[in-house]
């Protein structure tokens, strides 16, 4: 399966849409942006898997704004 990993603004943003999509029953994760050389970003990302249209809908749908999305096998 897909792991997305999805760029958000801040931590608290980051925990608030991993709670949900945890509700939700989709595997997901917190974790510091990093950069391809390893350097910490200035934010965070939610590691998750499933479908990802579903996913930005419901991260959208309780006011979390999405940076960037970045999808892996």
């Amino acid at each position: 399966m897909q792991r997305h990993i999805i760029s958000v603004s801040s931590i608290t943003y980051a925990i608030k849409g991993r709670d949900f999509l945890r509700k939700k029953g989709i595997r997901a994760y917190v974790e510091r942006r990093t950069n391809d050389k390893g350097n910490v970003g200035c934010g965070y990302v939610i590691v998750a898997t499933g479908k990802i249209n579903n996913i930005v809908a419901d991260l959208q749908g309780i006011g979390i704004k999405i940076l960037d999305i970045n999808t892996v096998a």
